[in-house]
């Protein structure tokens, strides 16, 4: 996967999860439970980029551009935060707006949002196939991901529009097409040693490591994308919810839900998902520390 030799240097110590936080949970205030190894508890501590990457990038963008992959079914958009925004508030205060969330309703875009819902089959289809997932794994490669390659690949596998400096425009891993011509061993060789076009992570990540990102990498879908977007908030990453959870479903998507539940009532409880959401600006005061919102803003700052 795409990436420069300065974000390796940066981002040598990968963050390592046990569960996942995938985009639409970032767009929307939901519980994020981060059970990392020693390594992944420093970066996730003290790297601000990474964070930012995990948390704000889906909506603000790489840079706080506000042109992040979900921004485009907002109206309004997410703010471009380098136009004023970070400079009218103490650095205090953008930690209080990150861990609190913001104060007003966002509405969803009805035209790009009956885009997005035009595939209900493809929707329905990825549901179906989450039983089968192996969710350990791919919530450890998910993390790795987010702190090494997403800076070029996006967090959902579609690459970002704007390409760090001297690296040139991945393809898109949200085509299955790729990922189908090639078995995992493959997979494993070419995130641990690159190929043409794509050079090696560096620090090399293990074979276990390689592992993980390949079960995180594998759920890259126009399925994937939609249920991230629409269906994580309230039915978990893993089609689980966490029994407790304020506002969360019920149901749990595993193979005796897909066994008595019809499949055209499935697809009608899609559709009325999708027309149902009003989605509101997040908070992640329960996932992210004053010192980790810090890190964020000191991230967004450097920049600015």
């Amino acid at each position: 996967m795409a990436h420069t030799a300065s974000s390796h240097r940066a981002e040598g110590a990968a963050c390592s999860s046990s569960r996942l936080h995938l985009g639409w949970r970032r767009l929307f205030a939901a519980a994020v439970v981060l059970a990392s190894t020693a390594a992944g508890v420093a970066a996730q501590d003290t790297d601000g980029a990474c964070l930012y990457r995990s948390y704000c990038a889906s909506c603000h963008g790489g840079t706080g551009r506000g042109d992040g992959p979900d921004a485009a079914i907002f109206t309004p958009p997410p703010p471009d935060l380098h136009k004023g925004f970070l400079r009218r508030y103490t650095t205090e205060e953008l930690v209080e707006r990150i861990r609190a969330g913001g104060p007003r309703d966002l509405s969803l875009d009805p035209v790009a949002l009956r885009v997005q819902a035009a595939e209900v089959e493809t929707l329905v289809g990825y549901l179906q196939r989450m039983p089968s997932v192996d969710w350990r794994a791919a919530a450890e490669g998910q993390a790795i991901f987010l702190c090494r390659c997403a800076d070029c690949h996006g967090p959902r596998g579609i690459p970002v529009k704007t390409m760090p400096p001297g690296v040139r425009r991945p393809r898109d891993l949200s085509n299955t097409d790729f990922l189908g011509s090639l078995d995992d061993a493959a997979l494993v060789r070419l995130v641990r040693h690159g190929r043409k076009g794509m050079p090696a992570l560096l620090p090399r990540v293990s074979e276990g490591e390689g592992r993980s990102l390949v079960a995180f990498v594998r759920l890259f879908s126009p399925g994937f994308d939609r249920y991230s977007r629409y269906c994580a908030n309230c039915h978990g990453e893993d089609g689980r919810p966490d029994a407790g959870e304020v506002g969360r479903a019920a149901v749990t998507f595993d193979r005796s839900y897909f066994q008595r539940t019809d499949p055209e009532r499935l697809r009608t409880r899609v559709w009325h998902m999708v027309a149902q959401h009003k989605p509101t600006m997040p908070h992640y005061r329960a996932e992210l520390s004053a010192p980790q919102a810090r890190a964020i803003v000191g991230y967004l700052k450097q920049s600015d």
